[in-house]
């Protein structure tokens, strides 16, 4: 019996000596979950937002999204006219 008494004792120091670092990781998780949750509604609201305005503008929509794709389209082939002729 002395034996569980002497391995309760240390369980217990265990418990003791852990128990600020489990309380802090504890605090830590919630507080992520807090700021994983405000994110996921800031984005949510950030494309009903978008949703919004392309309904209510949707030449201005299609407009916007040609010249990004038109940038998008000739910076890619620069880059790629780019890495082609540093081949040669």
């Amino acid at each position: 019996m002395a034996t569980d008494s002497g391995a309760a004792n240390a369980v217990e120091a265990v418990k003791e000596r852990l128990s600020p670092a489990l309380e802090k990781l504890d605090e830590t998780r919630r507080q992520g979950r807090r700021v994983m949750v405000r994110s996921q509604h800031a984005a949510e609201d950030a494309a009903a937002a978008a949703v919004l305005k392309i309904r209510r503008r949707p030449g201005s929509a299609v407009m916007v999204a040609a010249g990004v794709g038109a940038l998008v389209g000739a910076l890619v082939g620069f880059g790629l006219g780019s890495v082609a002729r540093c081949g040669e």
